[in-house]
């Protein structure tokens, strides 16, 4: 299975691209008119495909690469993702609430996510591939880049339950730890006060998708980059993920 990929977004390393991340701040400033709650089942599937549309548009606005709009019961969740996280073990395992062993376990995502129609998948071209690939910059480098899937799918969600759909649920890439508290200690763990209510979430891989899997079937080139063994010369492009499902 493979998805369409659209051509028509910006690229990460143009000047008009760097333009645009410093308005960014601007879109989040739009304002939305709210709408009133239909039944879901009863929702026009012409309204819903054009709010998808609209969601994809929005997602470049927000600063991504590409959006494709996929059908939910595409993506695979997969216990070995979740394992993935704990053998050998991330640095962020246990650390905050939106990372496992504190995440919905795959078998209560496999049933949930069932009820979802629709999802639209989200990627940022990491500009400077040594943000990621380089051993003394990754870290920081992480917190910059995740950030930025924390802000487009936070905000696609918000929009999404604004016009009408309250079960809209997005996940982003990395833990929140770094990418939004830059590594500080946990606050929600710790007083249950979480910084970022709003904006913090699990990863993908945390709840157990397979990112890989969605990246390759949307024609995205994407690779490993955390093995210390990888000469960076093989590695093109690193990118940075996320993903809103609507119900």
């Amino acid at each position: 299975m493979s998805f369409p990929s659209s051509k028509g977004g910006f690229n990460s390393r143009s000047p008009l691209h760097v333009i645009y991340n410093k308005l960014v701040f601007m879109v989040f400033e739009k304002k939305f008119k709210t709408r009133r709650v239909t039944e879901l089942g009863k929702k026009n599937l012409r309204v819903l495909k054009k709010d998808m549309e609209k969601y994809k548009v929005l997602a470049k606005e927000l600063g991504s690469d590409d959006a494709v709009i996929i059908p939910a019961k595409a993506v695979k969740f997969d216990e070995r993702v979740r394992l993935k996280c704990r053998v050998p073990m991330c640095h962020l395992y246990g650390s905050s609430p939106n990372c496992p062993p504190n995440t919905p376990d795959v078998e209560t995502m496999k049933k949930t996510m069932k009820k979802y129609r629709w999802a639209l998948l989200v990627k940022y071209d990491v500009p400077c591939m040594d943000d990621f690939v380089d051993k003394e910059k990754w870290l920081k480098g992480h917190e910059k880049h995740q950030r930025k899937i924390h802000d487009i799918i936070s905000a696609l969600e918000s929009i999404a339950f604004n016009d009408g759909y309250y079960f809209a649920v997005g996940f982003s890439a990395g833990g929140c730890k770094t990418a939004l508290c830059s590594g500080m200690v946990c606050q929600f763990l710790d007083s249950g006060r979480c910084r970022f209510p709003l904006k913090s979430r699990p990863s993908m891989e945390g709840v157990g998708i397979d990112a890989y899997d969605l990246a390759a079937k949307a024609g995205w080139e994407i690779y490993p980059v955390a093995s210390r063994y990888s000469e960076t010369g093989s590695i093109r492009c690193a990118v940075s993920m996320g993903i809103l499902f609507i119900n």
